[in-house]
């Protein structure tokens, strides 16, 4: 287990970001297109707690992920997690089928991840916005977003899939929890990401 601190930046100019990422030696660690499940029982009582249970495909992996929240008195968001790969993502998700938990929605995005100052930065792209997410102790998070020049943006401690319920919300669309690409945005993404479609869901 470990306890993850996080503070999304919203509508921040993604090649500011990355040029000035270049400019302070950051290590670039990937880019890649993310598939994700967000399972739950049929009550959504995992909601209900707080709880989430995903399971995600990106870079030829497939992991499993339990979060739940860990502390309520920081700036930043502060999470328990619990998070390993797994062998085969399809034989993962029927196994959790058989638990009673099956996919609430569905959500995809372009991670574009970096680290500085002992802070993982991850340049995410998804369907309803870009955003710029830094992960990492929180006086070493705040400083890594002053240096990247993020400090006139808002930022949010919400989930992405709150921030998509509120975007909808904004813009008189009907709910739904899932946000994904549609064709042929889709494709062209997984392509710049050097993920082809069809990609096996082993390892």
């Amino acid at each position: 287990m470990s306890l993850e601190c996080e503070l999304k930046y919203l509508n921040p100019d993604l090649d500011a970001v990355r040029a000035a990422l270049g400019n302070l030696g950051a290590e670039r660690l990937g880019l890649c297109f993310e598939e994700n499940l967000v399972l739950d029982d049929p009550a959504r009582s995992l909601k209900r707690r707080g709880l989430l249970l995903r399971l995600r495909r990106a870079g030829g992996k497939a992991i499993l992920t339990v979060k739940r929240p860990a502390r309520m008195d920081s700036a930043c968001k502060v999470c328990a997690e619990h998070e390993t790969v797994v062998s085969a993502f399809d034989e993962t998700l029927a196994g959790l089928d058989a638990l009673g938990f099956t996919p609430a929605f569905a959500y995809e995005k372009v991670r574009e991840a970096w680290r500085l100052s002992g802070c993982e930065v991850c340049l995410d792209r998804l369907p309803f916005g870009d955003f710029v997410e830094i992960e990492g102790p929180e006086e070493a998070l705040r400083a890594c977003a002053t240096a990247l020049g993020l400090d006139g943006c808002l930022t949010s401690r919400e989930t992405y899939h709150a921030l998509n319920m509120a975007w909808r919300r904004t813009h008189g669309l009907p709910e739904d929890e899932s946000f994904v690409f549609v064709e042929p945005e889709r494709s062209r993404l997984r392509a710049e990401a050097g993920e082809a479609a069809g990609t096996s869901s082993e390892g």
